[in-house]
């Protein structure tokens, strides 16, 4: 791919880091997607409750765990993370390796050889999370109880997982497969370019043999002579490398514009356009400006936010999931803590739209200086 060698196409969750690691337009996609859905992250409850955690919380650095959890949900369609620790003071979320995963519903056994018809596709519900399914000595089953676990878009079409079974409602879809190809063409386009550079400086040659053409008109030279005469110079020079000058006599060597008959740039932004429009992200929110009014941009990126939040409601499921767990193991009310990112569409109001609610008693000052851009400090000020 593009120069590139041995990605796995074998072990799709291996295929999908290495497509993330391989492209920065890939890469700083996701990192924007996944911080973008956990943006404001905050803790709801009462007071004592909220403060023990929230000192919990810094202590053990949840937020970059959060920020783990994002990303991968976000690549990989699925988040499997095994809870380590019983204690608050040791529980920390640490993700299972996506390509040594296997999930499988209550009756199968792992690692069973046994021939499986075409039509049984496994379903949910998930009672076995597998670690090397099938190796002797380092399988390991994990039950519910033990793991956070969840998928998005689980129901788009039938999967197959590591082992080539097919499963149905159990793996998530993966944002980075829509965009796999256009990755691939990304990296055959960067590759082509530079070889062309390299061979050929700003474009490829055309040869001119004046002298072997005036030959021929004056009749002292055959064509087929004087062909055979370019067919072997071409041979001696068809390896020209970069730097090399081309000297000789009776010719005339020009360049030939290589966006002459395609014009790569445009087609490799086509192709970072498609990354980004697959990744959540518009042309906008990756730097390029150039062309738009603030208006579409605003429509742009308003719409945007609205499919953004879709994702940001399934992560926050699965974020309060393990604020559930943690808080059980510390022997503490459950529903205590609830868990809040940032609303992503918050609506653009005018200072007249906020003085009018304030007026009409629809904002506190508070609130309306807070939607008015101004920071509230706690004492009011």
């Amino acid at each position: 791919m593009g120069g590139l060698t041995n990605f796995d196409t074998n072990n799709r969750y291996t295929y999908y880091q290495q497509l993330d690691n391989s492209c920065p337009h890939v890469s700083t996609s996701l990192d924007k997607l996944s911080l973008s859905l956990i943006k404001g992250m905050s803790y709801d409850g009462k007071k004592r409750a909220v403060n023990e955690f929230t000192t919990w919380a810094k202590k053990n650095n949840f937020q970059s765990q959060v920020a783990t959890m994002s990303r991968l949900f976000c690549r990989d369609g699925i988040y499997v993370a095994e809870m380590l620790g019983r204690t608050p003071e040791t529980f920390k979320l640490q993700p299972l390796l996506m390509p040594n995963v296997t999930l499988l519903p209550e009756g199968e056994v792992p690692g069973s050889t046994s021939a499986r018809p075409d039509a049984n596709i496994l379903q949910p519900p998930v009672t076995q999370f597998v670690i090397n399914e099938g190796d002797a000595n380092y399988q390991k089953v994990y039950s519910p109880d033990q793991i956070i676990y969840g998928v998005y878009k689980e129901w788009t079409c039938v999967q197959m997982d590591t082992r080539e079974r097919k499963t149905w409602g159990m793996y998530g879809s993966p944002l980075i497969e829509s965009v796999a190809l256009s990755i691939k063409n990304w990296h055959d386009v960067v590759n082509g370019y530079v070889n062309f550079v390299y061979k050929y400086g700003n474009g490829r040659y055309q040869y001119n043999f004046t002298l072997l053409e005036e030959l021929v008109k004056q009749g002292i030279l055959t064509y087929d002579a004087a062909q055979a005469a370019i067919d072997v110079w071409m041979e001696d020079n068809k390896n020209l490398s970069q730097n090399e000058d081309i000297v000789g006599y009776g010719m005339e060597v020009s360049p030939i514009d290589a966006a002459g008959s395609l014009d790569v740039l445009k087609f490799k932004e086509s192709l970072e356009v498609d990354i980004a429009l697959g990744l959540f992200q518009s042309p906008i929110s990756m730097g390029k400006t150039e062309g738009s009014t603030y208006a579409s941009g605003y429509v742009s990126e308003a719409d945007r936010m609205v499919g953004l939040e879709g994702l940001q409601s399934i992560l926050i499921n699965i974020v309060s999931d393990a604020v559930y767990k943690l808080q059980e193991i510390a022997g503490k009310n459950p529903d205590s803590i609830e868990v809040r990112f940032e609303e992503l569409s918050k609506p653009q109001l005018t200072s007249a739209d906020v003085l009018e609610w304030r007026n009409s008693g629809l904002l506190s000052d508070d609130l309306a200086l807070k939607w008015a851009g101004f920071p509230i400090k706690t004492d009011g000020e």
